[in-house]
């Protein structure tokens, strides 16, 4: 009887920790899958008109007010 309850309780404490063990892999996507969902989120990102991506040689860029052009926030480098 012993040998059954120590039976049960390894094969509990084996299957807890797996289930656990498996709830916290977190999940590393590679940079094409990434590239991925940037490109399919794209048609979701604020684009603002008569705005434009302005480059500055500290290697940001920032949106700033340029009429006729559009500028997608997405691509702002922050200073």
């Amino acid at each position: 009887m012993k040998k059954i309850l120590f039976s049960v309780a390894v094969i509990a404490t084996v299957a807890i920790a797996g289930w656990n063990y498996q709830q916290n892999k977190e999940v590393e996507l590679s940079d094409l899958a990434m590239e991925n969902v940037e490109a399919l989120a794209q048609g979701e990102i604020e684009n603002y008109y008569n705005f434009k991506l302005i480059p500055y040689p500290s290697g940001c860029k920032i949106c700033e007010r340029k009429d006729g052009y559009w500028c997608n926030v997405h691509d702002q480098v922050p200073c």
